[in-house]
């Protein structure tokens, strides 16, 4: 018998389709049977919080809790930036935890940039189950610890990678009001989109195209001509869904989706260059 639950994470932090849960054994009529595409086969916490990329300074364990109760964490690191530099705050994708998160931001950290990397319920040993609206919740909370640290509205970038990418997608249109802008990393258009499916038959939409099309903000995207888990027309495709009038610009690494991330770390250190350089009012 497969190991349905083994073969899906082995998908690392790509959010899995139905295209992909064919092969398992996992009709996609299956769907139909209750609420829409069980979440069991959507998300792949890790349930440890993992150690930092080698080599980064100390950084914080924050705890705090969502404004539904929900206990969270976030690692911090303040930084040796001057005075009014923005903070990062990023969110990792499927399958991934504060190591992961590392991955794509050490080198902004190493830079002494002031970098936050929140945890969502489920993943890293917090209690909970994931579901869209949690996850919604826990950006939000996020973002509220951000402005607790110090950090003024306007001033921070939110920034993800894949389920991570929408989660920040969602950040900047609930509470865009305190960013900066935003870098989006190999992030797909929506659930549906992905599976191949009709919107009815999932439990959880993440409809990234109808966010990208009013977000307002800046935003640096970031996606892999290799990335065969979230195929660069699914960034194309969101990119050109920003508004005329929001200043945008499109980064494009020779990369799969979750490895070789030394170029993911250059990325998101040319995505905060850009924001500095980029006006962000009238």
């Amino acid at each position: 018998m497969i190991d349905r639950r083994a073969a899906l994470r082995a998908l690392s932090g790509s959010l899995v389709g139905a295209a992909a849960l064919v092969p398992l054994g996992v009709a996609p009529n299956a769907a139909a049977q209750g609420i829409g595409l069980s979440r069991a086969f959507v998300y792949h916490p890790k349930n440890t919080p993992g150690r930092p990329w080698p080599g980064l300074p100390p950084f914080e364990t924050l705890s705090y809790q969502g404004r539904d109760g929900q206990p969270l964490a976030a690692w911090f690191w303040r930084g040796s930036q001057p005075a009014g530099t923005p903070l990062t705050v990023f969110f990792h994708g499927n399958a991934g935890n504060f190591e992961d998160s590392t991955r794509f931001t050490a080198g902004l950290i190493a830079a002494g940039y002031p970098v936050l990397l929140p945890e969502y319920r489920g993943y890293g040993g917090l209690p909970g189950t994931p579901t869209e609206t949690g996850l919604r919740r826990d950006a939000q909370a996020a973002l509220d610890t951000a402005q607790r640290l110090g950090w003024p509205p306007g001033n921070t970038l939110i920034t993800g990678h894949s389920l991570g990418g929408a989660l920040a997608l969602h950040a900047l249109h609930d509470q865009g009001q305190i960013a900066r802008g935003g870098i989006i990393m190999s992030t797909f258009t929506s659930l549906p989109d992905m599976a191949g499916l009709a919107r009815w038959l999932m439990a959880d939409q993440f409809n990234n195209l109808a966010l990208a099309a009013q977000t307002r903000v800046p935003v640096a995207w970031v996606h892999g001509t290799r990335d065969r888990l979230i195929p660069i027309r699914h960034g194309q495709k969101l990119y050109r869904a920003l508004p005329a009038t929001t200043p945008k610009t499109f980064i494009t690494l020779n990369v799969p989706h979750a490895a070789q991330h030394l170029k993911y770390q250059a990325a998101m250190v040319e995505g905060m260059q850009w924001h500095l350089t980029t006006k962000t009012g009238p």
